[in-house]
């Protein structure tokens, strides 16, 4: 019999938790009820077992029993500790632990008076939640997107890749730094005065902002502010060859317009009859043959569809591009530039570019030789007398 235990006073019927004695011997003296269907024994099963020997996985079995003995001699203190103990099923239960030194009437210790939390739920709950916690990490990691996150006082609490080479810095240089001393004289911008309304108002907002770096160069970024609870989240994507297009196209139309202002007036000179029909056959032929000119030195490949997606024009820099014939690319269709898998797409792109009268997007490119490359494409709709058709210009960007 193992000495008596001063626990007469003691409410082993506590509902949530486990409540048991281990005398010297470890022995288990007695368990509240909690404890036995958390062990899936009986009462009268689990009193005089061995604790260790029965209810705690052999891996820390020896630990264990060591630091039981060592607390029964006073070596270690009594502190509040995790470990798993076996159920009848041969299943781990996690238990947050409480020990209390029990002693006879003599005052010798004879044993030790534990409670304990079952936690197993809580510890998967936190692993989930840490394994979600690096998925989404590493997910923002690999974005293409630019994102950062700026707290209240303007510093750099996290910043992926992408934002770190968007802003020409590494991620080391720019978390714990200030925007103002990465980027001096940035408080003077109207993106900063965005960004500031976001912060104060909570509001998101959307820019497409022209960006002057440290050292003179100058790059363009579509931006997104939206509020968090540490300041503002920041998603940026680098649009500046978007933008080096469009200005090209702008100035390509300019020209345009200029060349057929002048032959306009200089055929306003002559009779009305003579003005139609050279009106007519320029409209036909020279205002062609000049749009060809101008499209011919393009660096871009530029091609001219029709609805169905037939080439009805193509410049030197698509047969550069995709290795065909001019010839050859006047006999085909925009289907054929596309990979198998993406054939069947060729139709519904055409037909959001008639209904939006613009489409922007990136995707694979076949060339004539097989070689897959990555394009920008920007499709826009045009109508002509002779019909509408779309123009593409196409930019390897592989």
């Amino acid at each position: 019999m193992p000495p008596k235990m001063n626990i007469a006073q003691l409410n082993f019927e506590v509902p949530d938790s486990i409540v048991l004695t281990i005398d010297k011997e470890e022995r288990v003296a007695q368990i509240n009820r909690k404890g036995a269907q958390i062990l899936g024994y009986s009462k009268k099963e689990i009193v005089g077992s061995n604790w260790f020997d029965t209810f705690i996985p052999e891996k820390i079995r020896e630990t264990l029993r060591n630091n039981f003995h060592r607390m029964l001699k006073g070596e270690i203190p009594l502190k509040r500790h995790e470990n798993p103990i076996l159920t009848r099923e041969g299943s781990e239960r996690i238990i947050s632990w409480h020990n209390i030194l029990i002693k006879d009437e003599e005052g010798r210790i004879v044993g030790t008076l534990s409670s304990g939390a079952d936690i197993t739920e809580l510890k998967l709950a936190e692993k989930t939640l840490r394994e979600s916690e690096d998925r989404f990490r590493k997910t923002v990691e690999n974005m293409i997107e630019g994102y950062q996150i700026i707290d209240c006082s303007w510093r750099y609490v996290y910043v992926n890749q992408a934002a770190a080479e968007q802003g020409r810095c590494s991620q080391e240089e720019l978390i714990g730094h200030t925007m103002m001393e990465m980027y001096p004289g940035i408080e003077k911008t109207e993106m900063f005065d965005r960004l500031k309304k976001c912060m104060i108002d909570r509001v998101p907002h959307e820019m497409d902002n022209e960006f002057k770096f440290p050292d003179g160069s100058k790059g363009w970024f579509e931006l997104r502010f939206e509020p968090t609870h540490e300041g503002v989240l920041i998603l940026s994507m680098d649009i500046t060859r978007r933008k080096e297009i469009e200005k090209e196209l702008t100035s390509y139309r300019q020209r345009l317009e200029e060349v057929i202002a002048n032959r306009t007036a200089e055929c306003a000179k002559a009779n009305k009859k003579l003005i139609e029909e050279i009106e007519e056959r320029h409209k036909n032929e020279e205002g062609m043959i000049l749009r060809a000119a101008i499209l011919d030195n393009a660096k871009e490949a530029i091609f001219l569809v029709n609805s169905n997606g037939d080439f009805v024009y193509a410049n030197e820099a698509a047969s550069k591009t995709y290795g065909y014939s001019h010839d050859e690319l006047l006999n085909m269709n925009l289907r054929q530039l596309l990979p198998d898998q993406d054939k069947n797409l060729t139709q519904s792109r055409i037909e959001e570019t008639i209904a939006n009268g613009r489409l922007d997007l990136e995707t694979v490119h076949v060339k004539k030789d097989g070689t897959m490359i990555k394009v920008e494409v920007r499709h826009s709709l045009i109508k002509t007398k002779h019909g509408q058709f779309i123009v593409s210009v196409m930019r390897n960007i592989s």
